[in-house]
């Protein structure tokens, strides 16, 4: 070890070869960006499928208000409390 370092070429070698290390880890391109970008894309391939799959669920929702009459129905009774001629509405408070 002690006549590998006693040269100056390879302590200059070295040194060159830890810089050029150290670069590649920690430069703006270097590994340590690349780890965290591709943290980053994962991230979001995760939430796009999330979204896909909740746009998919209101496409559904959507086409079932479009062409079923009875889910329009159900609508009108359970959020804004309409009835049918001759039915009565009943609210039930909760305390």
């Amino acid at each position: 070890m002690k006549k590998l370092f006693s040269n100056p070429v390879n302590i200059i070698l070295g040194g060159i070869l830890i810089a050029l290390l150290l670069y590649l880890i920690f430069a703006e391109k270097g590994l340590m960006k690349r780890i965290r970008v591709e943290i980053e894309l994962n991230k979001l391939k995760k939430k796009i499928e999330i979204l896909e799959r909740e746009n998919a669920s209101l496409k559904q929702k959507i086409h079932k208000l479009e062409t079923d009459p009875k889910e329009i129905e159900r609508i009108a009774r359970e959020k804004y409390g309409m009835a049918r001629e001759g039915e009565e509405v009943y609210n039930i408070k909760e305390k």
